[in-house]
């Protein structure tokens, strides 16, 4: 898991060009013209993310819909900031939709930040993740400071335990293994005592007796 981002995408002489001719306001992050910019984006930034969500440190899928390119800032308050290098991470879908356009800001901007100190969650290039988040069993999200708990709290990360148990349980409802627990806890004393039987007789044959 990477703790931070330690370098920011560069765009090209001609990316450059392309967000200068092209960009005029935060909707226009959609156009078409911007898909190549986008895709190198996110070969860039797999990599420095351990492809791992920024926010929730989860696995990055590679299907359209299962990464997005985050704005930490939110571009529809700070449409300038849509390109800068260091506003753009990789996050997944359900922590980009859940944190959306939320304020993430102690006091108004006019440039971008140099470090986390006005930022109300983790910033992917600026702040240690450890520091301020620990992930136990994969799913429950502790906050170690007042960043991580906001981060907690926009991104709705309380979700993934839900997440991991609806897993959970659909991985033990297709184990033949947890059926046949299941089988036993709900069978009559007859049917247990032939079901005992049976696997007697099985585990005898395992064992060559």
């Amino acid at each position: 898991m990477a703790d931070k981002i330690i370098s920011p995408y560069c765009f090209s002489t001609a990316e450059k060009k392309v967000i200068k001719d092209s960009f005029k306001n935060h909707s226009d992050w959609d156009k078409s013209c911007f898909d190549d910019i986008k895709s190198a984006l996110k070969e860039d930034l797999r990599p420095k993310q351990t492809n791992s969500c920024c926010y929730c440190k989860r696995e990055l899928g590679f299907d359209i819909k299962e990464v997005d390119i985050e704005h930490i800032v939110p571009k529809s308050k700070y449409e300038k900031f849509t390109f800068h290098p260091k506003n753009l991470a990789l996050s997944c879908p359900g922590c980009n939709t859940n944190k959306s356009n939320q304020p993430v800001l102690h006091k108004e901007i006019k440039i971008y930040p140099r470090s986390g100190i006005n930022l109300t969650i983790v910033h992917p290039y600026f702040d240690c993740y450890s520091e301020h988040i620990e992930i136990h069993d994969g799913a429950i999200y502790e906050g170690l400071s007042s960043k991580g708990c906001e981060t907690i709290k926009l991104c709705k990360l309380y979700r993934l335990k839900k997440v991991l148990e609806k897993k959970k349980e659909a991985k033990s409802k297709s184990s033949p293994i947890a059926q046949l627990v299941s089988d036993l806890a709900n069978a009559s004393d007859a049917e247990k005592q032939q079901i005992v039987a049976a696997l007697g007789l099985h585990t005898n044959q395992f064992r060559g007796n």
